[in-house]
């Protein structure tokens, strides 16, 4: 028979010296364990107030060891109620055998006894569960591994829905203790295996919408925050800086930073502003982009508070670090900046969560940065740092030779962190340091593996012009360098750009460099690499000429218009090529456009272009009358109309053969080349200065309107009936009796009519009703034709009149208000307008309704002063459309009918 008193005497003799005495007393203790009473003597043990804590270990163990052999769960109330009295020890101990024991672990986890119990005493289910995280770690071994791995993975989503029921409970102390308890979990030892549902971004978006949040106002002072609040969401900041590990999260580095932004007024100048600069530091570093993405927020709003104080330049490095380039490979796609291709093995992806489906690209990474790198630059230059700024990136500039790819790398980076801050940044290129970055550039030789440091660099100058402009020295030997790539197959255009962007600086006027320049262009012209790049040199040169020219030295531009003139000619030539008709085509187009924009007032430059004008005529009237294999005309189109408008039509035999050329061209493809019959509309809205285009008009006119019928009817195309209808209306105002006195005219508004049917689109019905309106503003009552054409519009209108869109229905009301002006009889035309609305809106409405309406239209036409949109007709009108917002009120009509 088992006592406490005996257990207690036998323990004691466990300490006798004498090795008999204490052997019998340890094979009464391991009897007692073994045997049933273990429970019993257990309970009794730790039923006492004042037993020492030496016995209730003991009382544990035994407890313990006996569940270990027979998994008792009946003993588990009894536990629980005894927590209350020694609450953390007990915890302690259930946790140990909680987490050692298989069976119950199962039991009280994956049995929700544990979730059962948090229900209705949430203090103690979450200091068990605490117990159990420190247990694990306590108990980790090797052996255990694969057993341990296998048992967490398999409970993730009970440990999971436990934290988050905790979470959301409205209580502040609970949510304090479930914190604590994750944190637990986050330190133990196992957590690889144990905390995969602490990464779970469901965790980290509980806290973001959790109680502490809901009730805490982000416009509050510190000061005014509830005390409890306030210490609750310091728990968080302290718990998010506790948990921090290399391998943290996307979700929590996303909520971190939220965090950190949303209540920043905690930490500013408070005891957590290091740790989480520190913290932040950390994570930027981390080797995946994806990561270091989400801290961007945080770092572009210490700039807004400008409180960086310093620590940028800490984290510099990094950014420079994270914007390099996987390789040295130049392509087309990589100089206008298009999404790379992430590869499998770049560092960058290696840490990332392998279910993310979306990597962040080097290009997508960099045109955030750039914000991170001027905060940075900012942040520096408040602190009168910013030349360490300046020397990071000079330190990234030693390049020991051609073959050093990692280091190429590594500079064109550091000159990608220049570039992003060089457009908004105040800096000096009288900067000693800005100075030595220039030369190391400069002095770079023309190698392949340079060539994506001369492409960021060339992007770098492009913005640095206005920096430049009291530097001479280094103007001139960076117009040099632009020539040394200017020929380059990719980053030619660059450089094209970069030069364009220095001949705007007023302080470029050095004859040497100048006539170098013009002399470059004549010796490389068909060697440059596009035409764009072509019009962007074109425009630096003129500048620079130009600009000599007003301080009278005018040999450069001279030497330009002859060249131009000399290659121009050529194109006569049957063997020129196609590059070569654009080249020489974009040569004098771009001339011409820069001058017409900028220098035409001037009495020379203006001499100057009309001789170039009359030399390249000749040519143009060859080319466009040749034959050749290549499409020239989208480049002719633009040289023609730049000529017209330099020449001012001085020369009619000259506009008379373009005229005739470019209907010519338009017959050949109406629906491709329908641009060259506006080209004609342009020029016939200078009749009225210029009776020779009135004389062209009355002999083509007729010959354009059947040809422009036939293709629009064959076709149906709103790009040509859209330039149709503009040329029509320019012959209405210039000429009028070149269209009135057609005997097409009934069939040209036809086809007009018929394209406002079909064409039911809001731009086509917006530009025809214009026409409409314009058509009845110069029309006469009494020509013969004047009512068939009221017919016809009319009926058109309101055969279309519920596809028409509110936004131009005024446009309807104003037609309708032009034509009775022309004392057009008011009751033949609400007849009109009901026949027509049987036939569309009401034919499958009663007669009567359909009569109201019409007799409404006219009403509340005669009603309306001169000029005014009556509002109730727009409504009603607008109530004609299928799905209209309200119904019409006929009795509403009625009463507006008999005030008529």
């Amino acid at each position: 028979m088992f006592s406490t008193e005996e257990f207690i005497l036998q323990y004691q003799k466990l300490a006798n010296p004498d090795k008999t005495i204490s052997h019998q007393a340890n094979q009464y203790i391991l009897k007692l364990q073994q045997s049933k009473e273990a429970l019993r003597i257990a309970k009794q043990l730790l039923d006492q107030p004042n037993i020492q804590q030496e016995y209730q270990f003991i009382a544990c163990q035994m407890i313990y060891r006996r569940l270990k052999e027979e998994c008792n769960i009946q003993i588990q109330q009894y536990l629980l109620e005894i927590i209350g009295q020694t609450f953390t020890k007990c915890c302690h101990e259930l946790g140990m055998f909680f987490f050692s024991c298989d069976r119950c672990w199962k039991q009280i986890i994956m049995g929700r006894e544990l979730i059962q119990l948090m229900k209705s005493r949430m203090a103690i289910g979450i200091e068990i569960l605490t117990q159990i995280a420190i247990q694990g770690k306590e108990w980790y071994k090797k052996s255990e591994q694969l057993r341990l791995q296998q048992e967490f993975i398999s409970q993730e989503n009970t440990l999971s829905e436990i934290f988050i029921s905790l979470l959301q409970v409205q209580d502040l102390s609970i949510f304090n203790q479930t914190v604590k308890c994750i944190e637990c979990w986050t330190q133990n030892q196992l957590e690889k295996y144990q905390t995969q549902y602490i990464k779970h971004d469901k965790l980290f978006a509980l806290l973001n919408e959790g109680v502490i949040y809901s009730q805490y106002n982000r416009q509050q002072n510190v000061n005014q925050i509830d005390s409890q609040v306030l210490q609750n969401l310091n728990f968080i900041l302290e718990f998010i800086i506790s948990i921090y590990n290399p391998l943290s999260s996307k979700g929590y580095v996303s909520f971190t930073t939220k965090f950190l932004c949303d209540f920043y007024v905690l930490v500013l100048n408070s005891k957590y502003e290091k740790d989480v600069f520190n913290l932040m530091g950390n994570i930027i570093s981390n080797p995946s982009r994806n990561i270091a993405f989400q801290t961007f927020e945080f770092w572009n709003q210490m700039r807004e508070y400008n409180n960086l104080q310093g620590f940028g330049l800490n984290i510099l490095q990094t950014m420079i670090d994270k914007c390099r380039m996987k390789t040295i490979k130049l392509t087309k796609e990589f100089i206008q900046g298009e999404r790379e291709e992430e590869e499998e093995n770049d560092y960058n992806l290696k840490y990332c969560n392998e279910t993310e489906e979306h990597q962040i690209s080097t290009s997508d990474f960099r045109e955030h940065s750039k914000d991170i790198f001027y905060s940075i630059y900012k942040s520096a230059e408040i602190n009168m740092e910013s030349d360490q700024y300046l020397q990071v990136v000079l330190n990234n500039l030693i390049i020991p030779n051609s073959f050093a790819h990692n280091q190429i790398l590594q500079s064109e980076s550091a000159l990608f962190s220049l570039y992003s801050i060089i457009e908004q940044a105040d800096i000096s290129v009288n900067n000693q340091l800005i100075l030595q970055i220039i030369q190391v550039i400069l002095s770079l030789p023309v190698h392949s593996n340079f060539d994506i440091i001369v492409k960021t660099s060339l992007q770098l100058f492009s913005e640095f012009t206005n920096q430049l402009q009291l530097h001479n020295d280094v103007l001139l030997q960076l117009t040099q360098y632009f020539f040394k790539y200017m020929l380059h197959p990719l980053l030619g255009p660059l450089a094209g750009v970069a030069f364009e962007q220095i001949c705007n600086l007023s302080s470029m006027d050095n004859v040497e460099l100048i006539s170098e320049s013009v002399k470059f262009l004549e010796l490389h012209f068909y060697e440059f690499i596009n035409q764009s790049q072509v019009s962007n040199y074109i425009e630096g040169i003129i500048k620079l000429c130009f600009r000599l020219f007003e301080e009278g030295k005018p040999d450069c531009l001279i030497q330009l218009f002859k060249f131009a003139n000399h290659q121009f000619q050529q194109v006569c030539n049957p063997q020129v090529t196609e590059k070569q008709f654009h080249y020489n085509n974009s040569l004098v187009v771009a001339i011409f456009q820069w001058v017409n924009l900028n220098a035409k007032e001037n009495d020379q430059i203006k001499q100057l272009l009309e001789l170039l004008c009359q030399s390249i005529f000749e040519p143009l009237l060859i080319v466009l009358k040749g034959q050749y294999t290549f499409s020239f005309f989208d480049d002719t189109f633009k040289l023609i109309q730049i000529i017209l408008k330099v020449s001012n039509f001085s020369n009619q035999q000259q506009v008379i053969h373009l005229l005739q050329i470019s209907y010519q061209i338009f017959h050949s493809d109406p629906i491709q080349k329908h641009h060259w019959l506006q080209l004609i509309t342009q020029v016939i809205s200078r009749s009225i200065d210029h009776q020779f285009i009135v004389q062209w008009a009355m002999v083509n006119d007729h010959q354009i309107h059947l040809f422009c019928i036939e293709s629009f009817n064959r076709w149906k195309d709103p790009d040509l009936m859209k330039v149709y209808v503009e040329y029509i209306k320019e012959c209405i105002r210039c000429c009028p009796q070149v269209l009135f006195e057609s005997p097409y005219l009934q069939k040209i508004i036809d086809v007009i009519c018929d394209a406002f049917i079909n064409l039911c689109s809001f731009e086509m019905h917006r530009e025809i009703l214009h026409f409409f309106k314009f058509l009845f503003q110069s029309l006469e009552n009494s020509k013969e034709y004047f009512n068939p054409l009221v017919v016809r519009v009319v009926s058109t209108i309101f055969m279309s009149i519920s596809d028409i869109n509110p936004a131009i229905v005024f446009q309807v009301i104003q037609i309708l208000l032009l034509i009775l002006k022309k004392q057009v009889n008011s009751n033949e035309l609400e007849e009109l307008i009901f026949q027509t609305l049987q036939k569309s809106w009401g034919k499958d409405k009663p007669a009567q309704k359909v009569k109201l309406v019409s007799q409404a239209i006219i009403s509340y036409i005669l009603k309306s002063e001169q000029g005014e949109v009556n509002k109730d007709l727009k409504i009603l009108l607008e109530n004609l459309r299928p799905q209209s917002e309200e119904e019409i009120n006929y009795v509403q009509l009625e009463i507006v009918i008999k005030r008529k």
